[in-house]
């Protein structure tokens, strides 16, 4: 108890004496709060470490990488901190660039054409876009810079397209640049 370990320790001082009363009532409180703070940090230490960090620590970890992921749950932010955190020098290869993304929990298809050094990845499924401003910026970070890539989150299947029952011609005029079409939802 810290209220016993203060009196031990000051005893030799003799400031804090049994017959002082509102000095032992100062003491006490000051007992009070360090038993607070103790137990704040006490319910802190787990929150240090991903395998058993609730949701506060989950978030700090989270957000050094972008928004915190409430949504999921608490294995699967750990998971995705986990590959995350796990990225190395030797990760920019294109096993490393998947679990880079796997990291964000992005569903998606590779397309690779080395001969342009060039790279693809279409997001397979919609995403907010919020979402995909954090995607993007993450995407970026982890292609090597000698590679040109495209992030795209085109939704638009050719059934939709067709959908909008408009003629090629029609389409051709709307003159949407690449980066237009890529966007369609």
């Amino acid at each position: 108890m810290v209220l016993d370990s203060l009196k031990k320790s000051l005893a030799p001082l003799h400031i804090y004496r049994a017959n002082a009363k509102h000095l032992s009532c100062e003491l006490r409180v000051y007992a009070e709060e360090l038993e607070r703070l103790y137990a704040e940090l006490e319910a802190l230490l787990p929150e240090r470490f991903i395998a058993t960090a609730t949701d506060l620590g989950l978030r700090e970890y989270e957000e050094l990488f972008g928004p915190a992921r409430d949504e999921l749950s608490a294995q699967e932010r750990r998971e995705r901190l986990h590959l995350r955190l796990s990225l190395g020098e030797g990760d920019f290869t294109p096993a490393g660039i998947r679990k880079a993304l796997d990291s964000f929990g992005l569903e998606y298809t590779i397309s690779e054409f080395p001969a342009l050094n060039r790279l693809n990845v279409e997001a397979q499924t919609s995403y907010t876009k919020a979402e995909q401003a954090f995607i993007s910026r993450e995407v970026e970070k982890i292609i090597p810079s000698h590679l040109e890539f495209q992030m795209v989150f085109n939704t638009l299947t050719w059934n939709g397209l067709d959908a909008r029952n408009k003629t090629f011609a029609a389409l051709d005029n709307d003159n949407l640049r690449w980066k237009d079409i890529d966007a369609l939802e």
